[in-house]
C-alpha cells in the first residue's frame, strides 16, 4: 500500500516522466522531398509592452518566404506549434486548434503581439540584411551560430535572438 507522502511525490513525478515520453514522441518537422535551406536552433523573442511578454522555443524552420514551415517546440520536444505558409495564406496548428491567416507576417503578429519580419529570417539565416523594414539584424557572430535583432521607429520595441544548431 502507498503513503500518503509518497503519493505526493508518485503523482508529479509519473507526470513528469510521461511528459518527457511525450516530448521524445512528439513529431519534428515534417519530411519534405524538396531541396528546400532548412535551420534548426532556439529562438527568444521578447516584447516590451505592458506588461513584458517574452517567448522562447526550439525551432524547426524550411523552406523561404514564399513558402515554407515553422515548428515551434518546448525544451523536452513537445510540439507547440505547427505554422506553415505559401504566398496565399499562413496557418498555425496547435495541440488544440488551427487558425488560418491572410500573410505570414499577420500571422508572426498575432502570435508574437509585435510585427516581427519572418520573411527576413531567411536573409539573416543566410548572412544577409533581407529587405528594408523597421528592424536591424546583428549578423556579426553567424559564424558563431547567434544572431540578435531588434526593433527601431515601432512599438511596442522588441528583440529577436537566434542560436542555430549545427
Amino acid at each position: 500500500m502507498v503513503s500518503a507522502l509518497a503519493r505526493g511525490w508518485l503523482l508529479p513525478a509519473l507526470y513528469s516522466v510521461v511528459l518527457l515520453l511525450s516530448g521524445c514522441a512528439a513529431s519534428r518537422a515534417p519530411a519534405t522531398a524538396s531541396d528546400a535551406p532548412h535551420w534548426q536552433g532556439k529562438l527568444a523573442v521578447k516584447v516590451y509592452s505592458t506588461p513584458v511578454q517574452a517567448f522562447s522555443a526550439n525551432f524547426d524552420l524550411q523552406g523561404a518566404p514564399e513558402r515554407g514551415f515553422l515548428v515551434l517546440s518546448s525544451p523536452l520536444g513537445t510540439t507547440l506549434a505547427r505554422l506553415q505558409w505559401n504566398a496565399n495564406r499562413a496557418s498555425m496548428r496547435t495541440a488544440n486548434e488551427e487558425r488560418q491567416y491572410d500573410s505570414l507576417d499577420a500571422l508572426a503578429r498575432e502570435v508574437t503581439g509585435a510585427s516581427i519580419p519572418v520573411t527576413n529570417f531567411f536573409a539573416w539565416l543566410q548572412g544577409q540584411s533581407g529587405a528594408p523594414s523597421h528592424w536591424v539584424a546583428d549578423l556579426s557572430q553567424l559564424g558563431n551560430d547567434r544572431i540578435y535583432a531588434h526593433n527601431v521607429d515601432q512599438q511596442p520595441l522588441s528583440e529577436l535572438k537566434i542560436i542555430l544548431e549545427r
